[in-house]
């Protein structure tokens, strides 16, 4: 019995701590600006609506058509969340705390409810409560049951942690607090109890990371120098201490361990551009193409100084889809530009993979990331990655991309 208790407990502290930090760490992390996410949909949406035309037309293979159109649908569907939902900090308290009880609370009290009941009877399908019979206050219960048999096992480290995260879920925070810092002294060790309680203690405290919170971080880190919640945290720390270098260096290091193209290596792509912004770090210059852009000078005796430059980084490979843009004003031209991976559209299409690249800019009469009758641009270039002396001026009436020879 004890070993299946065991087993059981550790394989539901994995699991929870997968589902909770996505929950609750968003919280922390830098204000980031929607502007990329909007343009990346208004692009992909118009990005539909041209293909769907040159199959109309016939100037597209069936095959590429279907290729295409399947990577754009699920490029827009990885966008449309993070658009759609409010962030964590600005969701209803009701929501919210629904949303983790549906993830988090009922799977843990079923634990719980084995511990308090204390025997392997209560596994016995004909004595477990039904779904519809879970109340609040049979939670509440349960909850309370497990935190009695606790004070009688203090040395239940494991236990303690399940309790605190039971409280957390609860919005109970003093207690959650209070169950965590009984369980440190056995979990001192496990990185991801560490930083779970490191995330604890600054959301209680407004998502101020510094104190404990930080020196948690740290101990998880000495544990475990690539784990992604700790990498995080303490790349928020660095952020909020106005050290964007060693934000960007931290959350470098957290991208590694994300999958590919997931809505939080987005969010950390997005946030990583922004502490490069503030902080003007330099990135390799190996791995980006800079230049500068400009109007020629009839174009800039039609164009408003409001008016929107994008300049794009394509694929030689035909796609049209960029894999860089950086957006600019006509007010502010001639411009310097950078395209490099912290500009990427999507996180795992960065420009680093691409030994040369189409790029071009395109002056947008409207505002639009696609292009529409009307609009100025540049000549596309087939261009070398590392190159830092690229020269674009927009002088030519819009037509759609094509591919330049290699």
């Amino acid at each position: 019995m004890t070993v299946f208790v065991l087993a059981a407990g550790a394989l539901l502290v994995l699991a929870l701590a997968i589902l909770l930090f996505p929950l609750l760490r968003k919280r922390h992390a830098p204000q980031q600006s929607s502007e990329r996410r909007t343009t990346n949909i208004a692009l992909m949406r118009d990005q539909l609506r041209e293909l769907e035309s040159d199959r109309l037309t016939g100037s597209l293979s069936a095959e590429a058509y279907e290729q295409t159109h399947r990577e754009i649908q699920r490029r827009l569907l990885d966008e449309l969340p993070a658009t759609s939902l409010p962030a964590d900090s600005d969701m209803p308290g009701t929501s919210r705390k629904t949303a983790i009880v549906v993830l988090l609370l009922l799977p843990l009290l079923a634990t719980g409810g084995y511990l308090y009941l204390g025997s392997p009877r209560a596994l016995n399908p004909v004595l477990q409560v039904s779904p519809e019979e879970m109340t609040p206050a049979k939670i509440q219960q349960m909850v309370e049951g497990l935190q009695q048999r606790l004070i009688n096992e203090p040395d239940n480290a494991e236990g303690w942690a399940m309790l605190g995260r039971s409280y957390r879920s609860m919005e109970r925070m003093p207690e959650a607090i209070d169950a965590y810092g009984r369980a440190e002294a056995g979990l001192a060790d496990n990185a991801d109890f560490l930083a779970e309680y490191a995330d604890l203690l600054a959301t209680a405290n407004g998502g101020n990371l510094s104190g404990k919170p930080l020196s948690l971080v740290k101990r998880a880190l000495a544990i475990d120098p690539n784990h992604l919640i700790a990498l995080w945290l303490a790349g928020t720390a660095a952020f909020n201490g106005k050290d964007f270098a060693t934000a960007v260096q931290l959350w470098e290091r957290a991208r590694l361990n994300i999958e590919p193209g997931s809505a939080d290596q987005q969010v950390l792509a997005d946030n990583i551009a922004e502490a490069r912004r503030l902080s003007k770090v330099d990135v390799d210059p190996g791995k980006a193409i800079s230049g500068t852009v400009s109007l020629a000078p009839a174009v800039a005796a039609t164009s408003q100084p409001d008016e929107t430059v994008f300049v794009f980084a394509r694929p030689l490979d035909g796609t049209r889809f960029p894999i860089a843009v950086v957006k600019l004003r006509v007010g502010d031209l001639p411009a310097k530009f950078v395209l490099d991976d912290s500009s990427a559209m999507v996180a795992d299409k960065a420009i680093s993979g691409h030994p040369k690249v189409i790029v071009e800019a395109r002056l947008s009469r409207t505002g639009n990331a696609i292009g529409r009758d009307g609009d100025m641009q540049s000549a596309a270039q087939t261009v070398k990655l590392g190159d830092s002396k690229l020269q674009l001026q927009i002088d030519r009436a819009y037509v759609p991309p094509t591919r330049p020879a290699p």
